[in-house]
């Protein structure tokens, strides 16, 4: 048999590091004024005007305090560092990576015309065959042009060097 009660009014609007730092138990270790200075930076607000909306004593204050919550929850930067919190106070719970979903592999306009990895075997399309046609038909030429001209200029340079 259970029973319910009534919850009361300070239980009501609690914070979710109360109910559930079991999501991210770094966001629990952040101090309110950083909390505040995180939900500012998800506004777009740069460290002058949260100095100024928070009354802080200068931006540079700002600025340390949401780089200790940058190092609390271990991002790079302050955006990332909100996009956390903001998921953490949403109720959000991050993906375990097994779980993730596959990243799409990169596309690529002019996909080589060999076996790789990603495709064992040749899927070019027709423009993408006619492009490689285009690439070797002009390379090649000029490739052999090139070491044609250095042969004869060595050639050159030998006979010019033994008289």
């Amino acid at each position: 048999m259970s029973s319910t009660r009534p919850v009361p009014e300070s239980e009501a609007h609690s914070t979710p590091a109360s109910t559930s730092s079991t999501a991210n138990p770094r966001v629990a270790l952040l101090t309110e004024r950083q909390r505040t200075y995180l939900r500012l930076v998800l506004q777009f607000k740069n460290s002058k005007e949260i100095a100024a909306l928070t009354g802080s004593a200068s931006y540079r204050a700002v600025d340390k305090q949401l780089l200790k919550a940058n190092a609390i929850l271990g991002v790079a930067t302050r955006f990332e560092a909100a996009q956390v919190f903001a998921a953490w106070e949403r109720g959000v719970e991050p993906l375990h990576p097994a779980n993730a979903p596959p990243s799409s592999s990169p596309v690529s306009r002019f996909s080589p015309p060999w076996p790789t990895a990603g495709a064992a075997v040749n899927m070019l399309s027709w423009r993408q065959v006619a492009a490689w046609t285009a690439i070797i038909a002009i390379v090649t030429p000029l490739g052999l042009t090139a070491a044609g001209m250095a042969y004869v200029t060595l050639l050159f340079l030998l006979r010019f060097i033994e008289l």
